[in-house]
């Protein structure tokens, strides 16, 4: 008998940055509210990593089948880990997580509900983490405004939240679809956007399901000099990836003082974003102006990291390259 969903996890974060261990990730696994006999869990990564998951014995008890792939070191990037264990996966439907992601008891129950009642892919709400502090700390949160709300519609309404991209730690898709439109394997963050364009633009139903929750692993430094610098670097290769890309033509033909006007409007956004970003996290309205401040400099944080990527992609993109690492 085939699994009802294969969840497929990465070890590319573990041997990258580090940000949590993966033992933390299974043991979530564990308490979801869906029969875990159900489920099969497929681990992919370097022959390394396996050997070290296939010692957390005690971790997968309770699950239908473990698939432990090891695979070609020179083929081993996040997303070409992703793409390989959709395609040694054996379910019909398909839960993508990081090995530092941490979702929430609702999360698979809620993604497989939202694939069987008709959609083709289905996202949920990021956050993040650390050792020192919970997912639901007003740190936490605040953090992930810049990082994670741009999967919410900005024309989302609070009762009828709609997807405005995907990230790959958090999703829900149809095997069969992911198997047709993979995730592109160029070395880059924004692989998972190039696919939210792909899928919309096939005519796919795409569902935002606010119990899909997932903290993802965080440190400050990583956040700030890697991922928000990073997201910044990769501006202007990513805008000329797809059509489907956001890009305004004044603002790019200002080439040096495009970095600091298109980050001071993202902050702007994102000020008007919080309330839509945070009553879909279900936080009550006297929080939401509690941490508005605490949210906004995150956002001016995050913007500004951005802004230095862009400035180095400009200035010195051969030097900068390896902060900007993915």
């Amino acid at each position: 008998m085939n699994p009802r969903v294969s969840i497929v996890i990465e070890a590319y974060n573990e041997e990258q940055n580090a940000l949590a261990p993966p033992s933390e990730t299974l043991q979530a696994l564990r308490c979801q509210q869906f029969p875990l006999d159900q489920v099969e869990v497929v681990l992919v990564g370097s022959a390394e990593q396996i050997e070290c998951w296939g010692d957390l014995h005690s971790e997968f008890q309770g699950f239908g089948t473990l698939r432990l792939i090891a695979v070609d070191p020179s083929h081993s990037h996040y997303w070409e880990l992703k793409n390989q264990g959709a395609q040694a996966a054996s379910a019909n439907l398909l839960a993508f997580l990081d090995c530092d992601g941490l979702p929430a008891p609702s999360w698979l129950s809620t993604l497989v509900s939202a694939l069987e009642s008709g959609a083709d892919v289905s996202i949920g709400p990021s956050v993040y983490r650390s050792s020192r502090r919970s997912a639901d700390s007003a740190w936490m949160l605040a953090m992930a405004l810049p990082s994670w709300s741009f999967t919410l519609a900005r024309t989302s309404s609070a009762d009828s939240p709609q997807p405005g991209s995907l990230m790959g730690h958090n999703l829900g898709i149809r095997r069969e679809l992911l198997l047709q439109h993979s995730f592109p394997t160029l070395p880059r963050s924004y692989g998972s956007s190039i696919l939210f364009f792909q899928l919309a633009r096939a005519g796919a139903r795409l569902s935002y399901q606010r119990e899909q929750r997932v903290a993802h692993g965080f440190t400050f430094r990583w956040w700030l000099s890697r991922m928000h610098f990073r997201r910044g670097w990769e501006t202007y290769e990513g805008r000329l990836s797809d059509p489907s890309w956001p890009r305004i033509p004044v603002l790019e033909s200002m080439k040096y003082v495009e970095p600091l006007l298109l980050r001071t409007g993202l902050v702007a956004r994102d000020a008007r974003h919080w309330f839509r970003f945070g009553r879909v996290l279900g936080l009550g309205s006297g929080r939401m102006v509690l941490l508005f401040p605490l949210a906004l400099g995150a956002s001016v944080a995050a913007r500004m990291a951005e802004a230095a990527g862009m400035y180095a992609a400009l200035l010195a993109p051969n030097t900068s390259a390896s902060q900007a690492r993915f």
